[in-house]
């Protein structure tokens, strides 16, 4: 019996987490520190996976994969930087429709801090 409550209260935490994590599904531009142009991330959410792509205007998509916990995501963009890979990571939270995100290079070499907001 304590085995069986164990388990549904265990079911009922995961399915409560599912339910609070913020809705970031869908695109969500902002700018970078130093740069004219939008950067856009788009968005896809599947329970607590995040997924989707990071675009600087006009330029190439770069796949993103991450987590999604209640009001905070972190996300790595395998990207590039002058022809050379380069690996992006992402924390960030969520208020409404704006992301308070910090954006580095996994080296610790380059990080900045922005907002990006929903699209419409």
């Amino acid at each position: 019996m304590l085995n069986r409550l164990s388990r549904a209260a265990f079911v009922c935490a995961v399915l409560a987490s599912l339910v609070l994590a913020a809705d970031v599904s869908g695109k969500w531009k902002g700018q970078i520190e130093g740069s004219d142009q939008d950067t856009v991330f788009d968005f896809k959410v599947d329970g607590t996976a995040l997924s989707g792509t990071m675009t600087r205007e006009g330029g190439k998509a770069f796949p993103l994969k991450g987590t999604i916990d209640g009001d905070k995501i972190s996300f790595t963009v395998d990207s590039e930087w002058q022809g050379s890979p380069a690996k992006l990571i992402g924390k960030g939270t969520v208020s409404g429709d704006r992301i308070t995100l910090n954006l580095a290079s996994d080296n610790g070499a380059w990080s900045t801090d922005l907002t990006i907001k929903r699209a419409s």
